[in-house]
């Protein structure tokens, strides 16, 4: 089970209080209790305890008996969660209605600043869950684990992955190539990144650290989507020559179409010698 520490710190992201949390916690495990219990158990003093109490019944999440003293239950956990479902998609739209005659056009090819390891998550996941044709991800096992199950509901919906990470890869794919380097002996030499790119149109990258907050970057800017993806590209293709491993499949299809008239344009200038400019 949970410790109570990380739990109070769970509701508190669903929009609780400190004290409102640890009365709800120490109601779910003492009911029912008066509110001078409620205070002695929970540690929230009784200056506070009355309103604490007073929010709670408001919200939903505990009621009171008819008793004397009174005596207060908490509302189930799973119907708690379910309220504040309801009630935050009712919120959600009530802003979205608010906010829809603002329309505001936002510059193609910006680079948006992502902050935070959460939300650089919350934002891999929204990328992959909307990718139609293709991924393109370079990470360490430990991302690679946390977005799992997001990669495996793109590859059963049709979209093609392709993997790459010094680490070890979780993803069940041939096109998921790994040196298998355990993390701790990476982090020596190495600090965690992510490159995400979806459907040759959309990137994430930047450092992946979960315990500082640093800055991922988004971006729809061609150039900078197209000079990422050979980053990946580049990193296979070394892979395929270190490990004599036939890698040209996943190669030409990380590829932009307009790459076999460059291929034309070397094979025809390879040979040609080069004027010194000095």
């Amino acid at each position: 089970m949970m410790n109570e520490k990380r739990l109070t710190e769970r509701l508190k992201a669903l929009g609780f209080t400190t004290y409102e949390a640890k009365t709800y916690i120490t109601l779910l495990k003492n009911n029912p209790s008066t509110r001078y219990e409620l205070s002695k158990n929970s540690g929230v003093p009784r200056s506070a305890i009355y309103d604490v109490i007073r929010k709670l019944e408001a919200l939903g999440a505990a009621t009171a008996l008819y008793t004397n003293p009174q005596k207060y239950v908490p509302l189930p956990p799973e119907q708690l969660i379910s309220l504040l479902e309801r009630q935050f998609k009712e919120r959600l739209e009530e802003a979205r209605k608010a906010l829809s005659h603002f329309d505001t056009e936002i510059e193609p090819g910006h680079l948006w600043n992502i902050v935070g390891y959460k939300n650089m998550l919350h934002k891999a996941r929204e990328m992959i869950g909307k990718a139609k044709e293709t991924i393109f991800i370079s990470a360490w096992e430990r991302e690679c684990l946390r977005l799992k199950q997001d990669l495996q509901a793109a590859q059963e919906r049709g979209v093609r992955i392709i993997a790459f990470s010094f680490t070890p890869i979780s993803l069940k794919s041939k096109e998921a190539y790994s040196y298998n380097i355990p993390e701790s002996e990476l982090l020596n030499v190495w600090e965690r990144k992510i490159i995400l790119v979806i459907d040759h149109a959309e990137l994430l990258m930047g450092e992946a650290d979960d315990k500082y907050t640093k800055k991922t970057a988004w971006t729809d800017n061609k150039a900078i989507v197209d000079i990422a993806t050979n980053h990946i590209i580049l990193d296979i293709t070394l892979y395929g020559i270190r490990m004599q491993e036939d890698v040209s499949e996943s190669v030409i299809a990380m590829q932009k179409e307009g790459f076999e008239n460059l291929d034309r344009l070397i094979e025809k200038y390879k040979h040609k010698e080069v004027q010194p400019i000095f």
